[in-house]
């Protein structure tokens, strides 16, 4: 029994291995129904169980809920990518003349960068030698960084046509403790400087629709910026407020400010702290309706948040990735070898993408851990990257950028939703 095709854990051989005792405790019988290759069920759905495996439960001919097993959802038939243990080489490569700070990745063959000397380019053509470089905006406009910062969480690139001809970025660690939005197309420019953190901002996040802007600070404060339904392109526009104050004060954290993360789909924004606690807020009056903590108890240095209703915490200090329900429910946790540099999620918001200090790149499947596809080593530790429907790019300490294919993100399943009805 299951979502879009029986498996093998429905039929006999899982009644033999529940007779053994190999079931999970309260997980009750195993589905008795007829099962095969082709078969669909009346309806399943998949719904996270409480020790954090996802488990199957079909709707019988009387109506009756049953629980037939305690594996992850599986895959849609011949639709889940079989992860080639044989390593994907990049496409493309190009060395850049300073490290880089952040990327965004246009649909096409281009993409934005920002380096550690605070210039913004705009790379066209194919990754390589033969890419063309065209500066945007002027260095000096923007104050130097501050030593001790993590720049790559202190600095954002987003486009609200997800093309990086409307593209922004939102500027935070200098030294001034400023939070500097500039416009990063174009001739480019400095359109706003807000001086309101009374510390160094360490984080800085952007929504997809480029309305928000969450910023996080030494001060243990975060700031949210709502700047209306015509986002910070209004700030262009003539009467634009010269000074805007924050919408909501977010307070409640007992350390540094690490990390934050918007999403205007779920309407909530995410703050984690050196405490080892990440608190969701709602964008609507900036109330605190969750706290997540770290089973570590050590800092949480990097926050997502999927668009399905998870929140991702990283923190490199154990090396540990952790992901939640919204609801607080632990779904699974997991160790890696090297520590994780940057994390970013697939456009589809189902495909998890890991750069690591040892300069591996990982593609996960976000909810059961499944690997996707297997990268050929960076030549150095990844410091930054992003992902598109067409490829992903990644940027390492050496200054390079590598251009690699995207996931396999067909037939990815979310948890709880109905994915197979047959047909009337």
């Amino acid at each position: 029994c299951s979502a879009a095709r029986a498996r093998p854990a429905c039929d006999a051989a899982t009644a033999a291995a529940a007779s053994a005792g190999q079931l999970a405790s309260g997980q009750g019988a195993p589905c008795t129904r007829e099962s095969s290759a082709r078969t669909r069920p009346t309806e399943a759905t998949w719904f996270p169980a409480n020790d954090g495996i996802s488990a199957c439960r079909c709707s019988s001919a009387k109506g009756a809920i049953d629980p037939c097993c305690a594996e992850p959802p599986p895959p849609p038939l011949g639709a889940w990518p079989i992860c080639d243990p044989t390593p994907v080489r990049p496409v493309g490569a190009l060395r850049v003349p300073s490290v880089p700070a952040a990327l965004h990745s246009g649909g096409d063959d281009s993409f934005l960068l920002l380096d550690m000397e605070r210039q913004l380019t705009l790379y066209r053509g194919p990754v390589g030698e033969g890419a063309r470089a065209s500066a945007i905006g002027d260095v000096a406009a923007l104050p130097a960084f501050a030593p001790g910062v993590t720049i790559a969480r202190a600095v954002c690139l987003a486009a609200t046509d997800g093309q990086p001809s409307k593209a922004w970025l939102a500027s935070g660690g200098h030294w001034d403790g400023s939070l500097c939005l500039s416009t990063a197309h174009g001739g480019g420019g400095l359109r706003l400087r807000l001086a309101v953190h009374s510390e160094t901002v360490t984080c800085v996040a952007l929504s997809r629709c480029a309305r928000y802007v969450l910023s996080g600070s030494l001060d243990a404060t975060a700031l949210l910026w709502d700047f209306g339904r015509a986002g910070l392109a209004g700030l262009a526009a003539p009467g634009a407020e010269a000074s805007p104050r924050p919408s909501h004060v977010l307070r409640g954290h007992g350390g540094d400010v690490l990390c934050v993360a918007v999403s205007s789909v779920l309407r909530v924004c995410a703050v984690a702290s050196r405490d080892g606690h990440a608190c969701l807020y709602l964008l609507r009056d900036g109330r605190r309706v969750r706290t997540f903590t770290s089973p570590d108890a050590t800092p949480i240095d990097a926050v997502l948040l999927s668009d399905a209703g998870y929140v991702l915490l990283s923190s490199s200090a154990a090396t540990a990735l952790h992901l939640f329900a919204l609801n607080g429910q632990r779904v699974w946790s997991a160790r890696l070898d090297g520590g994780v540099s940057c994390l970013s999620l697939s456009p589809c918001h189902n495909a998890l993408l890991l750069g690591l200090d040892t300069g591996d790149v990982l593609a996960w499947a976000l909810f059961d851990r499944t690997p996707l596809i297997t990268y050929e080593a960076c030549p150095g530790p990844v410091v930054c990257l992003a992902v598109s429907e067409a490829h992903l790019l990644v940027a390492t300490s050496t200054r390079h950028v590598l251009k690699y294919p995207p996931p396999p993100q067909a037939g990815l399943l979310t948890p709880g939703l109905v994915v197979a009805r047959p047909p009337r």
